[in-house]
């Protein structure tokens, strides 16, 4: 690999300890991965974050590299937390779990990371420029600033994360070089000539992801103009299922004005048609049989936003979840602040919901709790629930969640 004279002094240790480690592992993995240099990154995303996901090997880790003197030289913002940061004891977290997850944010505080602890950094100040390059992991997050904002970032990895931050620094490889962002894959979408249902999103991002693995689709035929909130379930689904970190959607990511644009001119090596069927497949192969008891309604993988928010509160005024049944709604500490200050929050508290902050379900320990069938609206959650959360699941509309959280049961509807 070549290196600047800059980034030869911070291999030899002339910028401290921190740095040559973080460049010792950049230049290890970026001949690994065949890259030729390093390239200055504007703005890092961590996911070795929360303790559930990295455990007591994660810990050390962010710890020696603080203990090293380590200094984010880029803004480098966090992953969601591994448990509420409001109220853990509330949300029923062990205290030595609660432990360990309060060492991770003690290192993090002192190396300056921005602790927004969310999935959806994007949305709290980290924005990246059409063609900057960005060193992030969060695989819903790189999939959606490279597929909607025309960012540059491949799914890098955790502790590669923290290195990019200390040095500002990425290997220049994969999703950073203008010949790999090109569509390989046209996506035809025929549901008969009407647009998209807004919960239908997340639905046909699972579906690409297992369709398209790590390959580039292009996506035609979406008669409709996706809001923020769409588009953020959509990729959220494709980099689960999938290792989906670019979907070029025509007329929406900046790359894909015109198919032509998306291949770059040449023929696409698959096609493949998505109708109807394989969006309701989707939802059926997810879910628990309707007439499912459900105990806890889960949304906000990835993060609500203040309108998701506000959605529900529509949604749940004037009613009452049922006793025994939780409504939990995660978010970022800047929504849960406007949720407040908009009268949201009253809301969903006189109905029985809970706004919890700066986490997630399937990164914080909710298996404490018991729940045996978890209802969500987002198809990452239902497809890591069974295995991070130690339930069920079922897969519905925002709706359809929020009349499970009043009956507990799952009735099995489509909303038309």
């Amino acid at each position: 690999m070549q290196l600047t004279a800059e980034e030869r002094q911070m291999l030899d240790g002339s910028q401290g300890d921190a740095v040559r480690l973080a460049m010792e592992i950049l230049v290890r993995v970026g001949d690994a991965c065949e890259a030729r240099r390093l390239i200055p990154v504007r703005s890092a995303h961590i996911v070795l974050a929360m303790y559930k996901s990295i455990f007591d090997a994660g810990v050390e880790v962010c710890e020696k590299f603080a203990e090293l003197g380590g200094r984010f030289v880029i803004p480098t913002t966090l992953d969601p937390s591994g448990m509420d940061t409001a109220d853990p004891a509330g949300f029923k977290t062990p205290a030595d779990y609660q432990a360990k997850q309060r060492r991770v944010e003690a290192a993090y505080h002192k190396m300056g990371a921005v602790p927004v602890w969310t999935c959806t950094p994007y949305f709290c100040g980290n924005l990246p420029r059409f063609g900057e390059h960005v060193g992030w992991t969060e695989s819903s997050a790189v999939a959606y600033i490279n597929s909607v904002l025309g960012a540059r970032s491949n799914r890098e990895t955790a502790i590669i994360d923290v290195c990019i931050g200390l040095t500002g620094r990425t290997m220049d490889y994969g999703l950073h070089r203008d010949e790999n962002r090109l569509g390989t894959v046209l996506v035809r979408l025929d549901l008969g000539g009407r647009a998209m249902r807004d919960e239908e999103y997340p639905l046909l991002g699972y579906h690409l992801g297992k369709a398209l693995g790590s390959r580039i689709g292009v996506l035609d035929g979406l008669r409709s103009d996706p809001s923020n909130e769409q588009l953020k379930a959509l990729m959220a689904g494709a980099a689960a299922s999938g290792s989906v970190a670019l979907l070029h959607i025509v007329g929406v990511t900046p790359e894909a004005s015109t198919l032509r644009q998306a291949f770059g001119g040449h023929e696409p090596q698959a096609v493949i048609t998505v109708e109807e069927g394989d969006l309701s497949g989707v939802k059926k192969a997810l879910t628990k049989e309707p007439g499912s008891p459900i105990d806890l309604v889960a949304l906000g993988c990835p993060h609500y936003t203040i309108n998701e928010i506000a959605r529900v509160a529509a949604l749940l005024e004037g009613r009452r979840v049922k006793p025994g049944v939780e409504l939990w709604i995660y978010t970022t500490a800047e929504n849960a602040l406007l949720a407040k200050q908009m009268g949201y929050l009253d809301i969903l508290e006189k109905g029985g919901a809970r706004l919890t902050v700066q986490t997630c379900m399937l990164i914080s320990p909710i298996e404490t709790w018991g729940f045996q069938t978890i209802m969500t609206d987002s198809a990452k959650c239902a497809y890591y629930a069974p295995m991070q959360c130690h339930a069920d699941v079922c897969l519905g509309s925002v709706e359809e969640c929020v009349e499970a959280a009043l009956t507990g049961i799952y009735g099995g509807g489509v909303d038309q």
